[in-house]
């Protein structure tokens, strides 16, 4: 079986679903191929040079066939649709297609125009093809949310005739999560017996607690070269450092916890634009580190004690948590079988309310007995192999 992934965007060394769902799958045996074009993600934004460009490189990249973590990645030139529709085009995608003949095509959103073109391959050469979604409701409605400007969207979705016939071809959607599931269906109007949700995963082989002598004395060299002590509680973030993720209010919660002569710090991963950046450098016990790719965030999360994420869903979140670290994230996201068990919810934006959750973990006993939960149910329930291996049953189904 020959499975195609259908991405308008790729950046090699991420941790997102269109880098570690083919690599899992491919390990189950299946011939894997990730068309995508030569757009990085992320590349439209203004901020792009600034906050990736020293990580991933230009955000338009040079075309390209070769094997990647066992499949094939192809890049085709990006061309820009100015469309209603998310994501760059990839050019002569269609053509493509035919030539390389594949089984299955799965794509990773719904409203793209890469999506169409997609669903119109498999529908002229009677092929499968899948979608998913991802937009979660923090992310299409941020607030203030304002209803008639989201019933003028979904009124108009209800009215797109490419929307129809991409639904129309997918014999399968998979939103990651129960606020997921209503977009799908009241906003990007999915049929619902055509809805079967999973979640997004963890490479569960990468991402583990420090098991080892060798893991305990990088988790100490990693401490000793952002200047923790060992009776530190690292507090880490990792990501974009920008309004729409806010690590600004960990930040400003951790400089509020270091007045009072509290144990706490903060451990920033990533980057963006240097007045973010130099805000968060500035408020007392917050170290900075720069953007690294996903296979070597294991090394920081081991480092660290609690995983918090200010404002929306993020996968960094599992990653953190198969790791041992229990999590502190939004009381306004939807994915809260995250921290069940394993973490706390803060009010969004109230960096008081967060030191105050963050104190709250200081006793030891206390995060063990949650890293342990949080580690047994991430590989129990959200490892990518689980997820590979579940989708992989759904494709053989539809093919007979």
């Amino acid at each position: 079986m020959k499975v195609a992934f259908i991405s308008p965007w790729f950046s090699e060394g991420m941790g997102y679903s269109e880098n570690m769902f083919p690599k899992a799958l491919a390990r189950l045996g299946v011939d894997v191929h990730l068309v995508t074009s030569t757009a990085q993600i992320n590349y439209y934004l203004p901020h792009y040079d600034k906050t990736y460009k020293s990580f991933l490189g230009p955000k338009i990249v040079d075309p390209v066939v070769k094997e990647l973590d066992g499949y094939t990645l192809h890049r085709l030139p990006y061309y820009d649709t100015k469309k209603i529709y998310e994501g760059p085009g990839i050019t002569g995608l269609y053509e493509y297609l035919e030539k390389l003949g594949p089984d299955v095509l799965q794509t990773f959103e719904i409203k793209l125009e890469t999506s169409y073109e997609s669903a119109r391959y498999a529908q002229d050469h009677d092929r499968r093809f899948f979608t998913e979604c991802h937009m979660h409701a923090s992310v299409l409605w941020p607030p203030p949310r304002k209803r008639w400007k989201e019933q003028l969207k979904n009124w108009r979705n209800a009215f797109n005739g490419r929307l129809r016939y991409i639904n129309k071809v997918s014999r399968l959607c998979y939103p990651i999560a129960e606020d997921v599931v209503e977009i799908a269906v009241d906003h990007y109007r999915v049929p619902g017996n055509k809805i079967k949700m999973q979640s997004l995963g963890v490479d569960t082989y990468a991402f583990t607690p420090a098991s080892s002598p060798t893991e305990s004395e990088s988790r100490e060299k990693i401490r000793r070269e952002f200047g923790f002590s060992a009776d530190d509680i690292v507090c880490i973030y990792t990501g974009r450092f920008t309004a729409d993720k806010n690590p600004q209010c960990l930040a400003m919660a951790i400089d509020h916890l270091n007045a009072q002569g509290l144990p706490f710090k903060g451990l920033f991963i990533g980057n963006g634009p240097e007045k973010d950046v130099e805000f968060i450098r500035e408020k007392r016990g917050c170290r900075v580190g720069a953007f690294v790719p996903a296979r070597d965030l294991p090394i920081y999360y081991r480092a660290s004690d609690i995983g918090v994420w200010p404002r929306e869903e993020s996968t960094s979140q599992l990653d953190a948590a198969a790791c041992g670290l229990p999590l502190i994230l939004s009381d306004r996201i939807k994915v809260t079988e995250r921290v069940n068990g394993n973490g706390l919810l803060y009010a969004e934006g109230d960096h008081l309310d967060l030191a105050e959750k963050l104190i709250r973990l200081q006793d030891a006993g206390k995060r063990k007995s949650m890293s342990a939960h949080g580690v047994q149910k991430v590989r129990a329930n959200f490892s990518w192999e689980k997820i590979a291996r579940d989708r992989l049953a759904d494709y053989l189904e539809f093919l007979k």
